[in-house]
């Protein structure tokens, strides 16, 4: 659970992460699920097999998004999944291991780069800059 003010509002709050198969549910009351994707079954259908673990990829993939969730909420960063897909892929990036995620050097590292993310014009797609007509008025305006 994270604190609710840190979840984005968004249209879907189901993700399911192809690359990694995993299944990610961010809700909006600061509620968050991570699982293996699993594929819909006939409720007819009854298996007695014993219940199969999931494989240990799937299993660290799980944690890292876990551990990347704990340190953007430690850093009170907003959480969408943009960012939490960025995390992860700068942890494997860089090749900090799973456990070493949630030590200090990886939230000064994660601070860092939401940093510059922050100065990145993607970020700032939403900010509508100043017109030319504006900008030549706040000149003219300014110095006569």
């Amino acid at each position: 659970m994270v604190d609710p003010y840190l979840v984005k509002r968004s249209n879907i709050h189901f993700h399911y992460i192809e690359s990694l198969g995993i299944d990610l549910i961010i809700g909006g009351n600061g509620f968050i699920w991570v699982g293996e994707h699993v594929q819909e079954q006939d409720p007819m259908i009854v298996d007695n097999k014993m219940i199969k673990r999931s494989p240990l990829e799937t299993q660290k993939s799980i944690v890292r998004i876990g551990n990347a969730i704990r340190a953007l909420s430690n850093q009170g960063f907003t959480l969408t999944l943009e960012v939490i897909m960025e995390t992860i892929n700068l942890s494997n990036m860089e090749n900090i291991d799973v456990h070493d995620m949630l030590g200090s050097e990886f939230h000064v590292f994660l601070a860092e780069n939401e940093a510059e993310r922050r100065i990145r014009p993607a970020y700032r797609k939403n900010v509508k800059a100043p017109s030319k007509a504006f900008v030549m008025f706040f000149f003219v305006a300014r110095w006569t």
